[in-house]
């Protein structure tokens, strides 16, 4: 089976330790995408509370996406989004706000729609580093997204470049969450313990080594 042959490879031959690995890599991934989404929610939500008071719109979304404005490049996806919830007779801001992806969200940080948006965004991180600007920023949370697409489409986690086996893309990526949630005003913790934290499993990895 090929998908197993990077894990078969890595364990030098031993199917016991593939079979271990391969579990738990999928423990791993299940364990990583709990505290994605909860930093996803944390994330769209403190966006979308920042440009209700920047606009002062109920219908910001809807109507931010015109030509020249803050979401001109996503205006077809938003309004075949509003177009539907009309139909049904359910549209309102909360529905649209819960229905847009994770690159809409990090994308507001680019250059371009950061300064369509009043340069204002960074307000959501409170308690951000020091010199930490909109371009580190963007590149962080787009780390971020790649690593939740990297997940939802199935990819392992458990490996260095060389298909060594290592935690430290997997770690390096967890400590880039706990940064951020710290930075717009919440405890790491706190936000993570309402999902199951990847600790354990990131440590069984290691000692599969």
């Amino acid at each position: 089976m090929p998908r197993m042959r990077k894990y078969l490879n890595a364990c030098a031959g031993n199917k016991g330790k593939t079979m271990q690995l391969y579990r738990y890599n999928l423990r791993l991934c299940q364990r990583f995408y709990g505290a994605l989404n909860l930093f996803e929610v944390m994330l769209r939500n403190a966006i979308n509370e920042h440009y209700a008071g920047y606009y002062s719109d109920p219908d910001r979304i809807v109507n931010q996406a015109g030509t020249g404005k803050l979401l001109e490049y996503n205006k077809d996806e938003i309004r075949q989004t509003e177009a539907g919830y009309r139909r049904r007779g359910i549209y309102n801001n909360d529905k649209m706000v819960a229905s847009l992806t994770m690159g809409f969200w990090t994308k507001l940080f680019s250059k371009k729609r950061y300064k369509r948006g009043g340069k204002t965004l960074l307000q959501i991180f409170p308690n951000k580093m020091k010199g930490k600007n909109q371009a580190d920023i963007y590149k962080d949370l787009t780390h971020i997204r790649e690593f939740r697409n990297r997940i939802a489409h199935h990819e392992p986690i458990c490996f260095d470049g060389n298909g060594n086996i290592s935690t430290a893309f997997a770690r390096r990526h967890y400590l880039l969450i706990c940064e951020y949630i710290s930075y717009m005003g919440q405890q790491p913790d706190d936000v993570i313990s309402w999902a199951e934290k990847p600790d354990k499993f990131l440590d069984a990895i290691d000692k599969i080594r």
